[in-house]
């Protein structure tokens, strides 16, 4: 009888030592599953499901370096296109206590980009304007991504409206605000509203002083109601602010020049610009006015001149368009240097291209540079309209 008991208590005593080491492990598992730790980036984007995404959310507290991980995985859901996910991460976050105002600003931001890339415009831009209004670390951002909301949507009163309501500060804002004005400016403009136009025009002069656009405005109205002078006056002062406005007003100020029949004057701009910028239409226009001045032979050795030593395509059609419409005879020595010509331009040409991602390159590579592909480089061909007519 007594053996029986010893064996009963031994066997008792071995159970409730099994149940109290099978209750400590099982609670010490529960204490690492729960405890506060932040995956790596890594086994976030190999997992790439939504358990992983809960376990990250799922941590008791938050410090700067994981909320700097946080907000990289949230860019880069975004950028994979993974919206839905980037969305329901940065609302978890912004949802929370333990953030402080400018952590809580910062995932507030990249809530209004998600909210933007999904089409959900309203919601973006009110999260925007509470940004904007609170002053902030990330004002700076804030009111760039707005401005820019607002740009896709064509809103450009609404830009306006916020500078005048002072929420807008800064020289970065201030010249892109002048933008929407100036497109206000061509709204009016095409509607015939001129003094609107000029009111407009004066206006994006004040808030930008540097901005060359609006004097292009007002020298196209010019332009337009035949007033070539102080078209031309317009013009010249959106160069010397910009010498990069000439791509927009050249064929204009070209013609304005000829209405003067100030052929001088456009020639001695014409020739200024292209040593200053390289900018081939001006160029062919200054051969033009050479020609108009001292005729075609003239015209041909300044062109073939400068194309020696700036071979383009743009200038070489030129050159051939002047001898084919004046029927004129190259010698030997124009010939060889139009071959030259002719021969570098080729040779700047690219001959090869990734199918994968478009790089272009001068030597076959089995693997493309850019975007690392293997096998994607095929021969380059140039886009060209079909000819129509047979030689």
């Amino acid at each position: 009888m007594m053996e029986s008991g010893l064996v009963f208590t031994l066997l008792f005593v071995g159970v409730a030592s099994g149940w109290i080491l099978g209750y400590r492990y099982a609670k010490q598992k529960r204490r690492k599953e729960t405890v506060n730790y932040v995956p790596s980036m890594e086994f976030l984007l190999a997992e790439a499901n939504d358990n992983a995404l809960e376990q990250l959310l799922n941590v008791r507290s938050i410090n700067q370096d994981a909320l700097d991980l946080y907000l990289k995985l949230g860019r880069t859901l975004r950028d994979k296109g993974e919206v839905e996910r980037a969305i329901h991460l940065h609302q978890s976050l912004f949802a929370r206590t333990d953030l402080d105002k400018i952590a809580l600003q910062r995932v507030e931001l990249e809530l209004a980009i998600d909210y933007a890339r999904a089409g959900l415009n309203d919601r973006a831009e009110n999260l925007l304007q509470t940004l904007l209004d609170s002053k902030g670390a990330i004002y700076d951002q804030a009111s760039l991504y707005l401005i820019e909301l607002y740009e896709e949507e064509g809103e450009w009163q609404n830009i306006l409206d916020l500078y005048q309501q002072k929420r807008l500060q800064g020289t970065r804002n201030q010249h892109r605000v002048a933008h929407a004005v100036c497109q206000l400016a061509e709204c009016a403009h095409r509607n015939k509203a001129y003094l609107e136009t000029q009111k407009l025009c004066r206006l994006a002069q004040k808030i930008d002083s540097h901005n060359a656009r609006p004097w292009v405005i007002l020298a196209d109205m010019a332009f337009q109601q035949n007033e070539p002078r102080e078209a031309i006056r317009c013009y010249l002062r959106a160069i010397e602010l910009n010498a990069n406005a000439t791509v927009h007003v050249i064929d204009n100020m070209v013609s304005a020049f000829q209405q003067i029949h100030d052929i001088s004057g456009l020639d001695t701009y014409l020739e200024k610009h292209w040593k200053q910028s390289q900018f081939v239409p001006a160029l062919v226009a200054k051969t033009h006015a050479l020609v108009e001045q001292q005729g075609v032979e003239p015209g041909i050795q300044y062109l073939l001149r400068e194309l020696y030593q700036y071979p383009t395509n743009v200038g070489f059609l030129a050159l051939v368009e002047l001898v084919v419409k004046h029927r004129l005879q190259l010698e030997k020595s124009q010939l060889l240097v139009l071959y030259d010509i002719l021969r570098r331009i080729v040779a700047s040409e690219p001959k090869f291209v990734c199918n994968h991602c478009g790089f272009k390159a001068q030597e076959p590579e089995w693997r493309c540079p850019s975007c690392k592909s293997w096998s994607t480089m095929g021969p380059f061909v140039a886009t060209t309209p079909k000819a129509t007519l047979d030689i």
